[in-house]
Formats: structure tokens, sequence, C-alpha cells
């Protein structure tokens, strides 16, 4: 599986660099995006790598908890996914660095993450919530509903936003991003299913779902609600 993945990853990977560093570099993208619309990126796009580093390491934890093959196959498939997102998250601050005409908020993407007003609610939503509690807890966090209620509505609104504003960079990064959801989400459904038949974990099942669709739309709903 991994030989066939990486070959169908290198295909996207070529396409979306491609596009980035020849074709949007040749005809300027960065300085086409609405003024108001880049400094709305400065806040938002330094903490986006945040939320797939941590999933990184909530994958990794549930191929490590995993016996099936296939649930392994699975989750590991997701593990090399995260750690593509993070690459990908991050290119998205490099590249409004270096072809954006004000890149102060990009280029020290950090600090501004660290004064930012979204960054302490979405380190526990995005971050925290990933990595805390046992396989079972971290895949319904991240698959379940991080990524199938929230994740997935929010990166398609927001290349529909971006494009509205001239932005083709974070369209272009986030369209290859969602491809590889599909099977993050079929991932937290094999973990349900996986342990829906056992009495004992059913009843820890009701309450990590109670958790966590308070933890993250509690943050989420209001955010989104407002932005759109």
């Amino acid at each position: 599986i991994a030989k066939e993945y990486a070959r169908m990853e290198s295909a996207k990977d070529e396409r979306q660099f491609g596009t980035l560093l020849d074709g949007l570099s040749r005809l300027g993208a960065g300085n086409r995006v609405h003024p108001r619309w880049g400094e709305t990126m400065k806040v938002i796009s330094n903490f986006l790598e945040v939320g797939e580093y941590n999933a990184i390491a909530a994958s990794a934890m549930l191929w490590d908890s995993a016996t099936a093959a296939e649930q392994k196959n699975g989750y590991l498939a997701q593990v090399l996914d995260e750690i593509r997102h993070t690459h990908q998250c991050a290119f998205i601050n490099h590249y409004f660095s270096k072809h954006y005409h004000d890149p102060a908020g990009h280029n020290d993407a950090r600090r501004t993450r660290a004064i930012g007003p979204l960054w302490k609610g979405m380190k526990r939503v995005f971050a925290d919530g990933f990595i805390s509690g046992d396989a079972v807890e971290c895949s319904v966090n991240l698959q379940l509903v991080g990524e199938a209620c929230f994740t997935n509505p929010l990166i398609v609104a927001v290349t529909e936003w971006a494009s509205a504003n001239g932005d083709e960079i974070t369209p272009t990064v986030f369209l290859s991003v969602e491809t590889d959801e599909l099977r993050h989400m079929a991932n937290g459904y094999q973990t349900v299913v996986s342990i829906a038949n056992d009495p004992a974990a059913a009843k820890y099942l009701n309450t990590d779902l109670n958790n966590a669709f308070w933890t993250q739309q509690k943050y989420f709903t209001p955010a989104l609600g407002y932005l759109f």
C-alpha cells in the first residue's frame, strides 16, 4: 500500500506545486489577492499546520493500537496524508511570504499565531483534542467529528471565499488536501464499527462522542457563523 500510495500522492504534489511555482507565479497570483483577504490569511494560515501535525500523532496512535491489517493500512495512509498536509499548510505561509506584496505576518507566522485572536481556541480544538485520551477518543475527535463534521465544510467554504477575493493559492492547496479526506472519514467509521458491538466500549463511546461534539462545536459553530 505504501508504494501505491506514494505513486498517487506524488502525482498530486506535482500538479499542486507545479501550478503554484510555475503557473501562478508567472501570473503574479500573490499580488492579485484582495488586500483585506491577504490580511485575513495572516490570521488564519499560521495555525493550520498545527492541527495537521497533531493529526500525525493521533493517526500513529491508532495504527499502533489496531490489530486488523486492513485498519492498520488505513491508519498508515492517514499518517502519511497528515505529514503531507502539514507541509502543504506551512507552504501557504511560505508562498505568501515570497509572493505577496506585504509578507509581514507570513514570514513570522509563529509570532503572529501567538498573538492572534483565534489561536488559543484553535489549539484546544485542532491540536490538544486530537491527541488527548485513548486511541478511540482521539479517533472520534479527529476523524469522526473534526474531519467529517467541520474540516471538510470549512475547507470547501474557504476555497470559494478565497477565490472570490482573488486568492488562487489557498484553493490550489486546500482542494489537494481535500482529496485525502474521504480516506480519513472512512478510518473513523471503521474505528467505531470495530468496537460498536462491545457493550463496555459502547458506554465510553457515547461519552467520547458527547465530549468531542461539545469541545469542537462550542468553538467552531460561533466562529463559522460569524465568518460565513
